[in-house]
């Protein structure tokens, strides 16, 4: 018996640079492009700081791919808190003291 993937939508995004770019949603191009950038153009190229770039990019692209306006109200709410037009709530810290939960 194998196991087989259900993604979201039947999408599977092939864990190559150019497929996971081709997925991004176009908001995080440049991001992937800059940090892509970054560890290429090191005097040494770290393999497996390459290695963990894909990965952590393809989990985004994947992510993305499977509900794309889930994502998309994930990142606009990011960029309220980010510039200050939304709160950013109470830390952890301070909700698990209101369940009574100490630390």
């Amino acid at each position: 018996m194998t196991v087989q993937r259900h993604d979201a939508f039947g999408q599977e995004i092939e864990r190559t640079f150019t497929a996971v770019r081709a997925a991004l949603p176009a908001t995080n191009v440049a991001a992937f492009d800059a940090e892509l950038e970054a560890i290429t153009h090191a005097p040494v190229v770290d393999l497996a700081a390459l290695d963990d770039f894909l990965s952590g990019w393809w989990r985004i692209a994947m992510r993305a791919a499977q509900d794309p306006r889930d994502w998309q109200r994930m990142n606009e709410e990011a960029e309220q808190i980010h510039s200050g037009k939304r709160s950013a709530g109470r830390t952890l810290a301070e909700v698990l003291a209101w369940r009574g939960v100490q630390l």
